[in-house]
């Protein structure tokens, strides 16, 4: 009973009340500032900049987003995202909306951490992936390049966040069920 009362007693401290974390601090990443404020170009800057036209097909959420078109070499923007405890996991999510032109390319990185580096990629509309990424340091950079010799790609909606308390006693409900998965097969 001792084991099971350890289990039990593990899935809470993971699961139980979550307090609430320091959110890390990002800048300005919906673009509503209507320029690059908080961020830092990077490379061919030519054809990059902020468009403020509403709610519409290159627009994610707000009325601001960012566009890229650097032609025959890779430009972007970079920022130091602070406020992260060494060790902790983040979840990095932003909107991506690539018109299909060729030659073009476009990547994330979060420190070392290369997030997704596409050549090419097809016409869509927004994309939005994200990423558990784990923090090695105070302060990450978190940069995007791009390139699109024939038009634009779109930016928007970037955030870093902590992850929600749920996905932590998802993972404690879980402890629990393998500890008397594991014990009901002992028995047997």
């Amino acid at each position: 009973m001792a084991g099971v009362a350890t289990a039990v007693g593990l899935a809470f401290t993971v699961a139980g009340p979550a307090q609430a974390a320091p959110q890390p601090t990002l800048v300005n990443g919906g673009f509503e500032t209507g320029d690059f404020t908080g961020w830092t170009g990077t490379g061919n800057t030519t054809f990059n900049g902020v468009q403020c036209p509403g709610p519409g097909p290159t627009v994610f959420q707000g009325n601001c987003s960012a566009f890229f078109g650097p032609v025959g070499s890779d430009g972007g923007i970079t920022q130091n995202v602070t406020g992260l405890i060494t060790g902790d996991f983040y979840t990095i999510t932003f909107a991506w909306q690539p018109d299909g032109g060729t030659p073009s390319d476009f990547s994330a990185i979060f420190g070392t951490q290369t997030l997704i580096s596409v050549t090419n990629p097809a016409a869509s509309g927004f994309r939005v992936p994200s990423f558990q990424v784990r923090a090695t340091g105070p302060s990450e950079a978190l940069s995007f390049n791009f390139r699109d010799d024939p038009g634009f790609m779109f930016l928007d909606a970037v955030s870093v966040t902590v992850p929600e308390p749920a996905s932590l006693a998802l993972l404690g409900t879980g402890l629990v069920g393998l500890f008397f998965g594991r014990r009901r097969k002992a028995a047997q």
